[in-house]
């Protein structure tokens, strides 16, 4: 049984629709990819997950529950976490206030079980704990992503839903990211990625999906799709 399972999903906005019908099976501790060049409709999708738009038809179904009417706040406590496109960090905050925002989202937490999560994620991502007390901002594009991903895991999510990732990064920074995803989906934390990056995205997944246009063209396991020629001429060329 999938821990979150999307069916016929519809959504848009401003008159226009942008996903015409999405079927996505997310099964627990998995990482899943969903991988599309941009204006593919990744980022709607994510934030229709994430309640934060309206669905014009279809459902999303987490842990047997139906989120239709699930305001976007109760959907991150029970555990479905969504890290943006371009971060959103605080970046007048230091490092560690900005991962301390993550824990506060979840009420009753106690002081030992807190720090207990920084330290997990100064070991996740030692360069964060090096820079805890200088302000986000000052951090690297790359250290900003880590800084957003370990906010995301203050939270202890069970489905963790990062938008690009990758974006505007190194190639050394984005395999040093996309390990620590692999890492995390092999702890049991289950993944959703989406990614304009396929080639990368696709080799650390354990399923993949292409989005074109708001629809699924292709799915299906990530050897199978990096052999498509299709899939190669139109975003590994």
């Amino acid at each position: 049984m999938s821990l979150l399972s999307i069916k016929g999903l519809q959504v848009g906005f401003g008159g226009v629709r942008v996903l015409h019908g999405i079927d996505i099976d997310v099964a627990a501790g998995a990482l899943v990819a969903i991988v599309g060049a941009n204006g593919a409709g990744k980022t709607t999708l994510l934030r229709a997950l994430s309640r934060l738009l309206p669905l014009q038809a279809g459902s999303i179904t987490y842990d047997g529950r139906d989120l239709g009417g699930v305001a976007p706040h109760h959907v991150t406590r029970m555990g479905l976490v969504h890290v943006p496109q371009g971060r959103q960090i605080i970046p007048t905050l230091s490092v560690e206030d900005n991962l301390l925002i993550g824990a506060g989202s979840l009420p009753g937490l106690s002081r030992a079980e807190i720090d207990a999560r920084l330290a997990g994620e100064f070991e996740r991502f030692p360069v964060l704990r090096d820079r805890r007390k200088i302000p986000g901002g000052s951090l690297s594009g790359g250290e900003q992503q880590m800084l957003a991903v370990s906010r995301a895991l203050m939270m202890r999510p069970r489905v963790l839903m990062l938008d690009e990732p990758s974006l505007g990064l190194a190639p050394q920074i984005i395999t040093g990211i996309f390990s620590a995803l692999r890492a995390l989906a092999a702890s049991g934390v289950t993944v959703l990625l989406v990614e304009q990056v396929a080639f990368a995205a696709l080799k650390i997944a354990d399923h993949g999906y292409v989005l074109q246009n708001g629809r699924i063209v292709m799915s299906g396991p990530p050897a199978d799709l990096l052999q498509d020629p299709a899939l190669i001429s139109r975003y590994l060329g």
